[in-house]
């Protein structure tokens, strides 16, 4: 186990994603301009026409996971998340018309149906990254 403390707090960046956006795409084009380097995502909500995510399909030691790809009308009910050193790692709850519930890791071409709505507390005194070990898992640690 590792613990970081961070101490300071920056901005608070709500970001409001229209139609036809891409989610994780814009998310990080949108902090990379706005110069954030290690934020808390506190808030997610919206519905989405395209769902990219994967999920662990095996309690291996090495990483097995299943994608899930769904092209069809998904309720984003929450995402929650990191970014260490730019890089943001996310996930969500979805469900979809008859009750259909997915759960994962957001990925590449995830696309707004109506709206997206982020946001994003920026941690100014924190130099964190993502490292992979020798499992192929990644894990926090100092820059």
């Amino acid at each position: 186990m590792k613990k970081f403390e961070c101490k300071e707090y920056g901005r608070v960046i709500v970001l409001h994603l229209g139609k036809g956006e891409l989610v994780l795409e814009t998310i990080t084009e949108e902090l990379k301009k706005s110069g954030v380097k290690n934020a808390i995502l506190t808030s997610g909500i919206g519905s989405l026409r395209q769902l990219e995510a994967h999920a662990i399909a095996k309690t291996s030691d090495q990483p097995c996971d299943y994608f899930i790809s769904e092209k069809k009308p998904i309720e984003l009910g929450c995402m929650q998340g990191i970014v260490l050193n730019g890089v943001p790692h996310i996930h969500m709850v979805c469900s979809a018309p008859g009750g259909e519930t997915f759960v994962g890791h957001l990925e590449p071409g995830c696309q707004v149906q109506y709206l997206v709505e982020l946001s994003f507390v920026e941690v100014t005194d924190m130099a964190l990254t993502r490292y992979t070990d020798a499992f192929g898992i990644g894990y926090i640690d100092k820059l």
